[in-house]
């Protein structure tokens, strides 16, 4: 012990001080876990005035649910009927991308297999050359061309036998075209085959053909058997609708014609090149008729036929061509909000896992164990085909919330936080907000059915802290809820964060 006089030295008064700072430290502490204590519990009424205002936009409190949580809270800040299973429509893609970059990986790559069954004498194929598909969401017309040039610069020229096209690592869809909608030719409602050229998609061309002074009429891709029938009028006229009118009509094969592509209407000479594209063909006919164009243009020949059939045992591969990477394609399902690549992706997570063909079945099943692997339990969740192009589609404002929380942690988060749309800047939410200080901070998904007006992502406050935000408004049973009204909802909560969501 010290001695009695040591303790009123001067140099040791600290020590007297002591008992008072640890008494002021426990009253500190206390008075930190009293506030946290305080907001431990998330809040579960709308933010401001937006109570008021949901009437104003025929809206009711039950119909919107909204998750909020800073990404390096333990807790969400913000309940409202976050447990309520709804419509997310195209959110949903979000859940196929999640599960895609962590069970495939981002550099997964689709590719597309050449086979032949028989020798290469001389530059000709003596018997079948087969192509099998495995579900490339992006084979782009240029990389249909890459693939058939690649076969041309190592030797083929002539194909004596047919050549056999391989859907089989796909199931075939179970509807048509057009029945979630009945826009059967929009390119939204393409369905998934395993051998999609263009995305199925044919991209008619309209143009001002200044060398002939008419109106120019081409196709992307190229499609043999498919006539033209180019009735459009150049007018000399500025570029305004009511001297710009052009039509593209299709009329479907018959019992004594093949397929035609009309195009009529005004095309006024002061407009630039016009781009339309629409669902004309089956994906089978599709590729058949843009191999066939394509293969002649680099001077090729076909001996037999273009079929569908499997890739036989014992046949030669002569060449493989590889997509781009899940990191980049994923951009274009959520940024763009592509439905047949968002549909490809979750038909291959349950090829890859249960083996082929990839069936709706499969692909829920494995969505589902994964999310039980990864301890994300999701009862009220149906993905139904993993694009949000469906009525079946549901899952909750907390669900969504806890998955974007997860997804944060994890090696593969720059990808998909890259895949989003930026709020005022590209994508789906290009116009939206994009005058408003949030413009540039929020990376969004957006969702859109008749419906549901939907988002989720995650937003760059003003004090940079980001957050993990997801609102889901849906219409009342049978109600068509108007797009905008889920607008209005969205961009008072997405202000109201950008703000440091204060309550």
């Amino acid at each position: 012990m010290l001695p009695a006089a040591l303790l009123h030295h001067p140099s040791l008064t600290f020590l007297r001080m002591v008992p008072l700072a640890l008494a002021m430290l426990l009253l500190l502490t206390a008075t930190l876990a009293t506030t946290r204590g305080a907001h431990a519990d998330p809040a579960t009424a709308l933010p401001g005035k937006l109570d008021a205002l949901l009437p104003e936009w025929g809206l009711d409190i039950s119909q919107v649910s909204v998750y909020l949580r800073a990404v390096d809270a333990e807790e969400p800040r913000l309940l409202v009927n976050a447990e309520t299973p709804r419509s997310p429509a195209s959110v949903i893609k979000l859940l196929t991308s999640i599960a895609g970059l962590d069970i495939l990986g981002s550099n997964y790559h689709w590719a597309t297999d050449v086979y032949a069954d028989g020798e290469v004498v001389g530059g000709q194929l003596q018997g079948n050359l087969y192509i099998q598909g495995f579900g490339d969401p992006y084979l782009t017309t240029d990389a249909f061309a890459g693939l058939l040039r690649a076969l041309r610069t190592k030797g083929l020229i002539a194909i004596s036998g047919d050549v056999v096209l391989d859907n089989s690592f796909l199931a075939p869809p179970e509807q048509d075209r057009g029945d979630f909608d009945g826009a059967a030719q929009s390119s939204y409602n393409a369905l998934p085959a395993a051998l999609s050229v263009n995305r199925q998609v044919t991209d008619i061309h309209i143009y001002h053909d200044w060398i002939n002074h008419s109106v120019g009429v081409y196709t992307e891709p190229p499609l043999t058997g498919v006539e033209i029938l180019n009735e459009a009028r150049l007018v000399e006229a500025p570029c305004a609708p009511r001297y710009h009118n052009p039509i593209a009509g299709f009329l479907p094969a018959t019992e004594s014609a093949g397929p035609k592509l009309r195009v009529s209407g005004t095309f006024a000479d002061a407009c630039g090149e016009e781009q339309v594209g629409r669902l004309l063909l089956t994906p089978e006919q599709q590729a058949a008729a843009a191999f066939d164009a394509l293969w002649r243009d680099l001077g090729g020949s076909i001996g037999g036929k273009i079929r569908l059939g499997k890739v036989p045992n014992g046949a030669r591969s002569l060449h493989r061509a590889l997509s781009q990477p899940l990191g980049v394609i994923i951009r274009d399902i959520n940024k763009n909000s592509n439905n047949l690549m968002a549909r490809m992706l979750f038909l291959t997570l349950g090829a890859k896992e249960q083996g082929a063909p990839g069936t709706l079945e499969k692909s829920r099943d494995t969505i589902s164990a994964w999310l039980g692997q990864r301890g994300l339990p999701m009862p009220e969740l149906m993905a139904d085909n993993g694009s949000g192009l469906s009525r079946e589609t549901r899952i909750s404002a907390a669900s969504l919330g806890e998955l974007l929380s997860w997804s944060y942690r994890q090696p593969w988060m720059p990808e998909l936080l890259a895949s989003m749309s930026i709020a005022g800047v590209d994508g789906t939410t290009r116009r939206r907000l994009r005058r408003e200080p949030i413009a540039g901070r929020a990376h969004l998904k957006t969702g859109t059915v008749r419906e549901a007006s939907c988002i989720a992502g995650y937003v760059l406050d003003r004090n940079d802290r980001r957050w993990i935000v997801a609102v889901l408004v849906n219409g009342r049973d049978g109600q068509a809820l108007g797009a905008w009204r889920g607008h209005a909802v969205h961009h008072e909560i997405l202000r109201w964060v950008y703000r440091g969501a204060p309550l």
